[in-house]
Formats: structure tokens, C-alpha cells, sequence
């Protein structure tokens, strides 16, 4: 059984975490930041641990490799950045 990162993973703000790398269901490898603003598709955990590292200054303990049970999901912009969509209704598109 596959489980969210969501479940797993502590508050990243308080650990110092700030990318986290694992699967996505697909098998693809994917980097998240604890903001949702920064992230990729991987086609190695090499890679994407590369770039977790480059892109966190290669400070200690700010990358955090998830287990295999563990399903990563890349999210490009968090929920409350996306555009709200205007009601339909008379001289609107």
C-alpha cells in the first residue's frame, strides 16, 4: 500500500527540510519543495537529488529521500495561487 507524502512527512518548515525527492505513481522522480514553488520530473535519483542539493545550497539535512511506499505528487502551483475563474454571465466571455 502506497501512501501520500502528505502522511509522512513532518512539518517540513520545523525539521528543516526544504526539497523532498521520491516517486511519483508513475515510477517517475520527482523533487517538491516545502513551498510548491520550486520542483521537477527526474528521469534518475541521481538527478534529482542533484538538483534538490544545488538548489538548497547543499545545506545539511535540507533534502529529504522518502521510502519506496511513499507516492510523491508534483503539484506546479499551490491551490491558493491559481487564478480564479470570473462567473459567467451576461457580456462575459
Amino acid at each position: 500500500m502506497r501512501t501520500s507524502v502528505q502522511q509522512f512527512a513532518p512539518p517540513a518548515a520545523l525539521s528543516g527540510i526544504r526539497f523532498t525527492v521520491g516517486r511519483d505513481r508513475h515510477g517517475r522522480w520527482i523533487v517538491c519543495d516545502r513551498d510548491g514553488l520550486v520542483g521537477g520530473i527526474f528521469t534518475d535519483r541521481q538527478s534529482a537529488v542533484h538538483f534538490a542539493m544545488f538548489e538548497s545550497d547543499h545545506v545539511p539535512g535540507a533534502v529529504c529521500c522518502v521510502p519506496d511506499h511513499i507516492t510523491l505528487r508534483l503539484d506546479f502551483m499551490p491551490a491558493q495561487a491559481l487564478p480564479q475563474k470570473a462567473p459567467k454571465g451576461p457580456g462575459r466571455c
